[in-house]
């Protein structure tokens, strides 16, 4: 028999309302919110509106198509390369702006010469009409070093909040710092660390006092999520790390208003050693809907994922097995090729009794990536998850989630693959269902025996504006790898049709989604990834901007929120939006970053109408202590509003044509 060599990664290692209800859900307390002025960039509507009528929320004329316009947004004219993309409006004129970062650690970019390894990429009009990125990363001063004019300190990802409830977007601006990498005595990027950047408005940042979030001892960051966990109207942020000391598992503090923050992760029940990971993302997400967001970490190494909820004010417990978010139930490992090099070697223990013969070379000796005792727990028998996405993608207005996994032939089917899980909780309970990939369309291509499934960002997006959740997962590193777009059917199951609609990207290992030119429809920002097999496509890590079309084949709406900067904090983050279109419910929960390495798509909340052109209501329950739930009637479709705790007017969101 020919056997394979040994494979890679084996060791796993418009708007209109006529009349406004607000509603107070109190939890221990009435509160009262305050009304908030108008703002000259904004107009409120008419009260003119006509009602709204029956319509279908899922009749689409069309099915959107996307067009590589990478030229035409600047992105390729500049060169511009990187894998961590995020998006977020930083200068506030209502258009989103993107920042680029380049995989690594421990490095400086020095202004002025290549490679590049930080832009920040403001989304502004086109010198021949349209819109298109132009580079302000000097301008900016996101990436300014303290202690040097020539170079831009080390920088690998970033995440936006409000954290001082100003009325405009923070940078949490995340360094993966190699702790195994600094040198002796260390460089000045080995001395750089995860810092809060304080936006004046413009959209230039100032770093905030060094406080818990810049912590003396190098970790090696891998995911961020602002996240109000005790609901006062301040952001807090909750930290995942890649490998480290037991005590540093993971990290959750609590902001001070002022860009400075507390540590609480002992006293909130996240570091302990059980509970340590190597964390390749994190998420919050209010799963079971009792109006305090869960904390969920995306685990490496085919761990368990883990899931903490509350179980009394202020700490958390992990329930991710009983949920079935650690790792799926499939535990056999007969056929994981390590496993059967093993019993090459010990073919009298019982477990190896029928196991057959290896189809891979084996190590030398054959049993060394086995280990008898560990290897065949539950806790070895999980994925390797990058990214866990939250989103209410079934449409029964629960938070489901979908986890985004690098899987490989040669570990056998223990090896959990990405896959929707079903949020099926009751009350204040938790449970997930895993959907079961073939039944739901969600299966990879397998062209070969020998696969890999090399999953690493992801999103849940309504791509055609038919109401319903599509799931974006990009894949990178492997051959016969790319960006995979899973449409959701009319019966809930979905079809691949990335190829057909324009969207498989190559080696996708960096992903954002922003409505980018503000015209009805969603667009991607794609990083192309480099390592392994995909050097052999590209030779840098391009970004690519793909422009979708569906604007024309169903309504649609973008809802920006403003909190009232007390009771809830300004960006809105953690708001619920439910919209009613003629019985139909859409659920959207605001996130405030989730996924491998800091992922988040735009802090306006976007619906796609299908056929219906005016909303019967809008509902927003706002993420403070009394959980304040807001509704306006009779929204009219086709444009960008503003909505305004304690206000009872719907704003069109200034500038923006619809």
């Amino acid at each position: 028999m020919q056997r394979r060599a040994l494979p890679f990664g084996y060791a796993e290692t418009m708007t209109h309302e006529l009349r406004f209800l607000r509603t107070h859900v109190v939890l221990g307390m009435f509160l009262v919110v305050g009304c908030g002025g108008e703002d000259p960039t904004t107009q409120p509507n008419e009260p003119s509106a006509p009602v709204a009528v029956a319509c279908d929320v899922h009749a689409t004329t069309g099915s959107a198509k996307f067009t590589q316009r990478s030229d035409a947004w600047g992105l390729s004219t500049a060169n511009v390369v990187g894998n961590r993309l995020t998006n977020a409006d930083i200068n506030g004129d209502g258009y989103p702006d993107l920042l680029v970062h380049a995989i690594g650690s421990n490095n400086r970019e020095t202004i002025g010469q290549a490679p590049r390894l930080v832009y920040v990429l403001m989304n502004e009009p086109g010198p021949s009409g349209g819109r298109t990125f132009v580079d302000r990363t000097t301008e900016s001063g996101y990436a300014k070093a303290p202690d040097s004019t020539t170079e831009y300190r080390s920088a690998q990802s970033a995440v936006f909040g409000d954290v001082d409830n100003d009325g405009d977007l923070d940078a949490l601006s995340i360094v993966y710092t190699a702790y195994d990498k600094v040198a002796t005595p260390p460089s000045a990027a080995d001395l750089d660390r995860t810092t809060l950047m304080l936006n004046d408005g413009t959209g230039h940042f100032t770093a905030a006092a060094k406080s818990a979030i810049s912590p003396t001892n190098p970790k090696p960051t891998t995911g961020a999520t602002f996240v109000d966990v005790d609901r006062n109207g301040w952001l807090d942020v909750f930290l995942g790390f890649f490998f480290t000391s037991a005590a540093s598992a993971q990290q959750l503090l609590t902001g001070n208003g002022d860009g400075t923050f507390t540590d609480i992760s002992s006293s909130a029940g996240v570091v302990a050693s059980a509970n340590r990971r190597a964390a390749y993302g994190v998420t919050s997400c209010d799963v079971n809907d009792d109006g305090t967001s869960e904390l969920l970490v995306s685990a490496y190494a085919r761990g368990p994922n883990v899931l903490y909820t509350t179980d009394m004010p202020g700490h958390y417990v992990d329930v991710g097995v009983d949920a079935t978010f650690a790792y799926d139930d499939n535990q056999t490992y007969s056929d994981n090729q390590m496993f059967a090099c093993y019993c090459t070697l010990h073919s009298a223990q019982a477990d190896c009794m029928g196991v057959a013969m290896p189809l891979i070379q084996c190590p030398n000796p054959a049993d060394s990536y086995w280990n008898e005792v560990a290897d065949v727990k539950p806790a070895r028998l999980g994925g390797n998850t990058f990214t866990t996405v939250c989103s209410d993608v079934t449409g029964d207005g629960k938070l489901d989630l979908y986890n985004v996994e690098i899987a490989h032939w040669w570990a056998g089917q223990s090896s959990d693959k990405s896959d929707l899980l079903v949020n099926t909780s009751e009350g204040t309970s938790i449970a997930f269902e895993r959907s079961g990939r073939t039944t739901m369309g969600l299966e990879w291509e397998h062209p070969t025996t020998d696969w890999n499934e090399g999953g690493i960002v992801g999103a849940a997006a309504d791509m055609d504006n038919d109401g319903r959740q599509d799931i974006l997962a990009g894949a990178s590193d492997y051959p016969d790898q790319f960006s995979l777009y899973f449409h959701q059917k009319t019966d809930g199951s979905f079809e691949e049709i990335g190829a057909a609609q324009g969207l498989h990207h190559p080696c996708t290992s960096g992903m954002t989604v922003s409505d980018f030119d503000r015209d009805g429809d969603l667009d991607i920002v794609v990083g192309s990834g480099t390592a392994r097999d995909c050097s052999k496509i590209w030779s840098s890590n391009e970004v690519h901007f793909y422009e979708n079309d569906a604007n024309q084949y169903g309504h649609w709406l973008g809802v920006k929120l403003v909190g009232d900067g007390v009771s809830t904090n300004r960006a809105g983050i953690g708001a619920r939006v439910t919209i009613d279109a003629n019985g139909t419910k859409l659920v959207r929960e605001l996130g405030g970053g989730y996924g491998h390495m800091g992922m988040q798509n735009d802090t306006v909340v976007f619906f796609g109408l299908g056929g219906c052109e005016i909303l019967h209501a809008v509902e927003v329950t706002w993420p403070n202590g009394a959980r304040t739930v807001e509704r306006f009637e009779n929204v009219v479709a086709d444009r960008f509003v503003e909505l305004r705790q304690g206000d009872p007017k719907v704003y069109d969101v200034g500038g923006l044509e619809p």
